[in-house]
Formats: structure tokens, C-alpha cells, sequence
């Protein structure tokens, strides 16, 4: 039986990252798509059966584009849909900064319960140049789509950009409520680099809409982020050797639900 998000009733949750192999069509890859799906669902299945709540499934473009190519998209289609049929907690999709169609799209088309989007409402750089924000685009797609059950998890001045005007965090958060984000994510400056508690602490005192520890949530920190935190995104913690390149490893999985459990 499937399962329902259940955080709008007060409860923590606690998801892990599916880091997908870098997809055919990408960069340097020479992996094939049964590769990529193998590993994904050898992934969400140990994420599963380790007790957590819900799962993100992600691309891994090696960071040299904003958009998926069309192979990519087609790739990343069968991949959730793969993931989705072996496994019964919610699953989101996270497909990159400008990928919101697709992602919504898979979503409504594989019945998933949530996209991340990591730019929403904030005007951000990197080295592709000035991204902008899009969150009216993403609600009216939504709508678009007949998808509203679909909940945007939305990242504020995320990681791995640079905000092209110093805005105060609040602001953002403030922004991105009222832009329709159904959950506020807060991150460090880069993957697995620690989610600060105090920006958690901010964020949580001006808005009404869950937050989020989007990155850093280790077996060591990860009861003190869930004192400002509705939901815990778990990544590169439960790797083998603590490696975001590397498959989940049980152990360090289920350390995780212990710790945050226990």
C-alpha cells in the first residue's frame, strides 16, 4: 500500500537522496540506462527498509548544465518510474535548477508526491551565467498540469550558487511562502556541507510552511537540526565511506533512523 506525506500532521520527516549515476546523455558518462536504474533501486530500497519516510530521486549531471537534455529527460523518466514501482514510501524528484516542467511532469506522469526545485524566488549565479527565479512559472504549470496534489519542496538561496544581490534569508523564506511553496528548504554552501542551525532557527520563526535541513544531516547533528527542522534531507551521510558518488549503505542508513528515532 502506498503511503502518504504525513508532515502537514505535525511529524518529522526524515528523507533520503537516491543520487541517480549520471544519466546516458551526459557528460563523460558511459553508463547505460540499466545501470542507472539498478542502483537506484537497490538505493531507495535500502532507504526504504532503513525506516525512512520519504525518498528524493536526483539527477547527476556533473554540474555542467542548468537544463536536461531530451536523452537526459527521457533517462530520468524511466528511472523514477522504476524506482516508484519498487517501493511504497512518498517519492520526490529533483532534476536541477531550471528542470521544474520536467520534474512536475514526471511527477503527475509516475504519481509522485513532491519535486524540489532549487531555484524559486531567488536571482542567482554561477558559472551558466545569471539564473532567475520561477516560481510563478512552476505554480501556473503546476495548475497547468491538473497537478496540485504535487507539493513544491523549495530550496532559498541554495547551494552551490551565489545570490546575485545580498538578500536576508528571511526574505527569501518570506518570498517563497507566498509564492505557493509548500515546504521551505535550507542548505549549506555546498552538497554534504552543514545546514546551519541558526538559519533554521530564522527561517522557522517567519514562516508557517515546513522547513527543511537540505543538506549536512549526519548521525551527529541530525537531532539537534530536527529541534528547527520539520524535515531532514539525508544524503551524503548514508553513502558508503560518507562519498556522494557511491551507493547507500545500510548501516549508515539505518544509524540515521536510530539516531533520530532512538
Amino acid at each position: 500500500m502506498r503511503k502518504n506525506l504525513s508532515f502537514f500532521k505535525g511529524n518529522k520527516l526524515i528523507v533520503g537522496m537516491v543520487h541517480c549515476l549520471p544519466l546516458p546523455g551526459t557528460l563523460r558518462s558511459s553508463n547505460t540506462i540499466k545501470d542507472v536504474i539498478d542502483q537506484a533501486i537497490s538505493d531507495a530500497e535500502i532507504i526504504e527498509k532503513s525506516g525512512f519516510d520519504a525518498l528524493i530521486v536526483e539527477n547527476e549531471d556533473m554540474c555542467v548544465a542548468s537544463t536536461l537534455s531530451k536523452v537526459q529527460f527521457a533517462a530520468m523518466s524511466i528511472v523514477v518510474n522504476a524506482v516508484r514501482q519498487h517501493v511504497s514510501i512518498p517519492i520526490g524528484i529533483s532534476l536541477g535548477c531550471l528542470n521544474y516542467e520536467e520534474a512536475l511532469s514526471i511527477a503527475a506522469v509516475v504519481d509522485a508526491d513532491f519535486i524540489r526545485t532549487p531555484v524559486f524566488v531567488d536571482t542567482l549565479l554561477n558559472y551558466n551565467g545569471i539564473i532567475s527565479p520561477c516560481s510563478t512559472s512552476i505554480i501556473n504549470y503546476r495548475n497547468m498540469i491538473q497537478g496540485e496534489k504535487i507539493k513544491i519542496f523549495a530550496d532559498i538561496q541554495v547551494k552551490h550558487y551565489h545570490m546575485l544581490k545580498d538578500i536576508d534569508i528571511c526574505e527569501s523564506a518570506v518570498w517563497a511562502e507566498k509564492q505557493g511553496a509548500d515546504a521551505i528548504i535550507v542548505t549549506g554552501v555546498s552538497t554534504g556541507r552543514e545546514t546551519s542551525s541558526s538559519d533554521l532557527k530564522k527561517v522557522r520563526d517567519v514562516c508557517n510552511v515546513p522547513i527543511a535541513a537540505g543538506s549536512g544531516v549526519t548521525e551527529t547533528n541530525i537531532k539537534e537540526k530536527m529541534m528547527y527542522a520539520d524535515i531532514l534531507i539525508v544524503g551524503t551521510a548514508i553513502k558508503i565511506d560518507g562519498k556522494l558518488d557511491k551507493p547507500v549503505d545500510v548501516n549508515r542508513a539505518r544509524k540515521i533512523i536510530l539516531k533520530a528515532r532512538g
